[in-house]
């Protein structure tokens, strides 16, 4: 796989990587088509003001997420010489057994409040599927620090440390924000139970 040109933010003590995904024309209407076909399968984590926040299929579902994941893995070992792992499956024993990427599909007027992935992942990335420049920046939060957004477009992925706390504004847009999200977790795997 090619590897893209990136962009590296720095915010606070935190680094922050974009690139857009290799041909994501292409890869968009393939995830697209998966999603809308698979649309009866997806299974919920929880609601939030009466919107289910996120929606998995499993990756036999929407097999193409494999490409923007892996991905996220090289980039992360490329660029920042740490290594992480891709995982396409639940994590045994973890509580819900939902596959570790899912996506996030805002209608307009719904919003994603702020929070981070700090419990397992060590990275998480945003891919976006679906989105103009009204649908709801990204942005990130730190304590002393000004937020720092990152406006949507198509085809972007967004990585970051799973600590780090971010939230998605407001969707103004009269389309639907679809994004994939995924963590990455530590190499080598922690051996205990999660």
């Amino acid at each position: 796989m090619k590897i893209p040109l990136t962009k590296d933010y720095n915010f606070g003590s935190s680094r922050i990587l974009t690139c857009r995904i290799p041909d994501h024309k292409n890869w968009i209407n393939v995830i697209s088509k998966e999603i809308n076909n698979r649309r009866e399968k997806f299974r919920y984590s929880h609601k939030i003001n009466g919107r289910w926040e996120n929606k998995y299929l499993s990756v036999n579902e929407v097999p193409s997420i494999r490409l923007p994941m892996r991905l996220a893995r090289d980039l992360v070992k490329g660029k920042w010489n740490i290594s992480a792992v891709v995982l396409f499956e639940p994590v045994k024993n973890f509580h819900n057994q939902l596959p570790p990427f899912w996506f996030n599909i805002m209608e307009k007027g719904e919003k994603t409040g702020i929070h981070d992935h700090a419990k397992l992942a060590n990275f998480s990335a945003v891919v976006f599927i679906q989105c103009d420049q009204d649908s709801g920046d990204l942005f990130f939060t730190q304590d002393s620090e000004e937020d720092f957004s990152i406006k949507p477009e198509m085809g972007k992925m967004v990585i970051f440390p799973s600590s780090l706390k971010h939230g998605v504004h407001l969707n103004k847009s009269f389309q639907k924000r679809i994004s994939l999200a995924f963590n990455l977790f530590p190499f080598p795997l922690p051996n205990e139970e999660w």
